[in-house]
């Protein structure tokens, strides 16, 4: 194993954890996957695992046919709604599909994330509505429609299913969900008090572009592992 597959499988599983600790875990429905750049194959949990119970001896690696290559078990047979985004997004290494409650109530209320805080301006012209099809993802046919509503953008709602981000690393998608599911928690509750107040378009790229710079995501991400080891030690374990 090569150190750049370990340091991934160590990110990847904190995200897990980070994830379950924010209440996204979505039971075993869930799905978090990453990848080495360019690669075919890539690293997830065992399906019918829940995200807290996620060890490092239990991460596998498969295939972009949902075949395990490394590891023990097999994958969600939902992933393809990863493969096929993976195959059309070279620049994406990791993706995040969860069922938090505030992503899911916006999409069933047919609205997207608007850029209503600072916070919330990471997703600024970045995140679209999916409103194509409402059932459980098992064909690749499926996962190109997804794949093609993503586009270009970081983030995706599933109108009557969940919420999807894509980085190009770890820390950027796992961020990216954590923020993703408070600004909608925030939205929402914004928009039962009166109408939306969204930032000027210029004050969000500016704050779009200092928070997602790299020293600034590696600052969050550092502190995020920091404080979920604190409650989770056997995440110090070496993958």
């Amino acid at each position: 194993m090569s150190e750049a597959e370990r340091l991934l499988k160590q990110d990847l599983l904190h995200a897990y954890h980070i994830l379950d600790a924010d209440g996204q875990a979505s039971g075993i429905a869930g799905h978090l996957t990453a990848r080495l750049p360019g690669a075919d194959r890539f690293w997830s949990h065992q399906w019918g695992i829940g995200f807290d119970e996620v060890r490092a001896d239990g991460l596998i690696e498969a295939d972009f046919d949902l075949d395990t290559t490394r590891g023990i078990g097999r994958v969600n047979p939902t992933l393809h709604i990863h493969t096929r985004i993976y195959r059309a997004r070279p620049d994406v290494t990791c993706i995040i599909h969860t069922h938090g409650k505030a992503g899911v109530a916006l999409g069933c209320a047919g609205m997207t994330l608007e850029t209503i805080t600072q916070t919330g301006a990471v997703f600024h012209d970045d995140i679209a509505l999916f409103d194509e099809f409402h059932g459980i993802v098992l064909d690749t046919n499926e996962g190109d429609a997804i794949a093609a509503a993503l586009g270009p953008k970081r983030g995706l709602l599933l109108k009557n299913h969940g919420a999807l981000v894509v980085g190009a690393s770890i820390a950027e998608a796992c961020i990216g969900m954590t923020v993703l599911e408070w600004a909608a928690d925030v939205q929402l509750r914004a928009a039962a008090a009166g109408p939306l107040q969204k930032l000027d378009p210029a004050a969000a790229a500016q704050s779009k572009k200092f928070l997602l710079d790299a020293a600034n995501l590696g600052l969050r991400w550092d502190f995020l592992k920091r404080k979920i080891a604190r409650s989770r030690p056997f995440l110090g374990e070496t993958p």
